[in-house]
């Protein structure tokens, strides 16, 4: 007999689908619906907040929150103005035809209705849920839920909070164990009662907070933790086998939202925190659209020679990771999609052969990704394939097949990015993209003994050459900066057979450019506004290097 749960849900994002995800794939549960509450908070009520927020933070508030809205128009425009979201959405769709990138797509895959039901304690929301006779109902990041709703189903509902109970009621996920300088964080399946997170819990996981961690990696972190628990929770409730535990007394209130002045002082206590200074991005977004608005971005382009490429440095292409080397699959998929339009994506090979016949070809990009990460090869190379784009890959060997970790990972980032295994080089390469050399150990070539500078030069080239059976043409320096590169090793280079070095400290490959200092742009999660802008050299720091700033 199977198991009914229904899913009251607050939003459809990818938290709330993975959660879904892993509930449906467990054998004798049978999911029957999925209820989304669609209600705004009338006019009314927003101003009540207003006024609230404003009381417990001062007017400063007030131009938070309208800059913040601001910007956020600034960033959709940032996109919608180069590339069409429905053309993005279908590669996304073709080129990873197994994943479900909305909640209708989910429920259409797992054969339940999506009934978009207004306020979830409405009473058509609540004969919506009593029509689907479920033995349980599974709340993922709704409003505070009445009896009316919760209680229908056979054995009422479950919440999936992420927080440990009881400390850490309320929300956001994450933010208060960082504040109050936790060792730990965790996650917790609970009945849900009158009471703000006060019912019987069922299941609960914890995990090690890391000394770089940020609001943003933890709460990553908890919702992978937070799925995994509730798949565990629901099995052990469908078998009869769930151990209910009422909550120990605490006098811990719910948490709220946490004032400007508490973000700030979290961020004091976190260097590595990169918070965005919205006013700031503001006024950068102001900017490059008067540049493109204005016909200056035309103006330039007419004035410079267009026999022009711009090689587009990316590391890693995941979901998860907010970094600095980081870009997601969608703002890749944009990527292509503009650089398909604006800036046509030739090979390496077509880049070095135009550069020895004298003929680059006119306002073209070149896509290569740097060091050893697998999601190259399982969220990139999908959507290459798809846009018919070439990309090279310049491998550091010696973390093929390990879990190694790189330095500059370890040093700054609190995730851990799995390798590129032989299997998945191979795949690359037989899906006719490129393969480069970057070093056996991702050392600095520029500080390193020379010895050992000529052994990471020559022993990676033969590495990957082993591997793939093939001559590896192309090498470049870790780090990539001016003083990372010394004369000695650019010899080492020459000799031991590669045609070209790449490095990472900016700039255009023009005619007449050296092969052995070929200049790389590193880009990761820049919306197609800001992408176009480097493409031209108009960033801001593009101006401010060429300024003498």
């Amino acid at each position: 007999m199977s198991f009914r749960v229904a899913f009251l849900v607050g939003q459809d994002n990818e938290s709330t689908r993975q959660s879904i995800e892993a509930v449906c794939a467990l054998e004798g549960v049978t999911p029957v619906g999925i209820l989304l509450d669609t209600h705004r908070p009338s006019l009314k009520l927003r101003i009540r907040n207003l006024y609230r927020n404003l009381a417990r933070e001062g007017w400063a508030y007030g131009f938070r929150r309208l800059a913040i809205a601001i910007l956020e128009e600034l960033k959709v425009h940032a996109v919608n103005t180069f590339v069409d979201p429905n053309e993005t959405n279908q590669l996304l769709r073709r080129a990873f035809p197994s994943i479900c990138w909305t909640l209708e797509e989910l429920a259409a895959r797992e054969g339940m209705p999506l009934l978009p039901v207004g306020n979830l304690n409405q009473v058509s929301a609540v004969e919506a849920l009593r029509g689907l006779k479920a033995d349980l109902g599974i709340i993922l990041g709704t409003r505070i839920l009445k009896p009316a709703i919760f209680s229908i189903p056979v054995l009422g509902s479950v919440n999936l909070h992420k927080g440990r109970l009881p400390d850490y009621r309320g929300m956001p996920p994450g933010f208060w164990e960082l504040f109050a300088g936790e060792s730990q964080a965790g996650v917790s399946v609970h009945f849900v009662d009158s009471g703000l997170d006060t019912g019987d819990v069922v299941a609960s996981g914890k995990l090690d907070i890391s000394a770089l961690e940020t609001p943003e990696t933890l709460r990553v972190k908890l919702n992978w933790l937070g799925a995994s628990t509730l798949a565990e929770a629901i099995a052990k409730l469908a078998r009869g086998e769930s151990e209910r535990m009422p909550q120990p007394s605490s006098s811990h209130l719910a948490h709220t939202r946490p004032t400007e002045a508490q973000q700030r002082q979290l961020a004091s206590r976190l260097p590595h925190w990169r918070r965005e200074n919205t006013f700031s991005e503001i006024g950068r977004h102001l900017l490059y659209f008067g540049i493109f608005y204005s016909g200056l971005l035309t103006l330039i382009r007419t004035l410079r020679s267009p026999q022009r490429v711009a090689i587009l440095l990316y590391h890693r292409v995941n979901d998860w990771s907010l970094d600095p080397l980081t870009t997601s699959r969608r703002r890749f998929a944009e990527h292509l999609l503009f650089l398909n339009r604006r800036y046509p994506v030739v090979s390496t090979q077509h880049l070095l052969e135009s550069l020895d016949a004298s003929q680059l070809p006119a306002n073209a990009s070149v896509i290569h990704f740097d060091d050893c990460y697998r999601d190259v090869a399982t969220a990139a190379v999908p959507l290459l394939r798809e846009a018919g784009l070439s990309a090279t890959a310049f491998i550091s060997s010696g973390f093929i097949d390990t879990d190694r970790v790189f330095d500059h990972d370890r040093r700054k980032y609190a995730h851990r990015y799995p390798n590129l295994s032989s299997e998945d080089i191979l795949q690359w390469r037989a899906s006719g993209l490129e393969v480069a050399a970057h070093t056996v150990n991702h050392v600095d070539l520029g500080s390193v003994p020379l010895g050992e500078a000529r052994h990471e030069v020559f022993d990676s080239g033969q590495h990957l050459g082993q591997l793939l059976n093939e001559p590896i043409p192309c090498f470049s320096f870790p780090f990539g900066g001016r003083n990372n590169i010394r004369p000695e090793v650019v010899a080492d280079v020459r000799e031991a057979g590669y045609k070209a070095l790449f490095s990472a400290h900016g700039g255009f490959v023009v005619q007449g450019c050296d092969r052995f200092d070929i200049p790389r742009l590193g880009v990761h999660e820049q919306s197609p506004l800001y992408l176009l802008m480097e493409l031209e050299g108009l960033t801001l720091g593009q101006l401010k290097t060429r300024l003498g700033f």
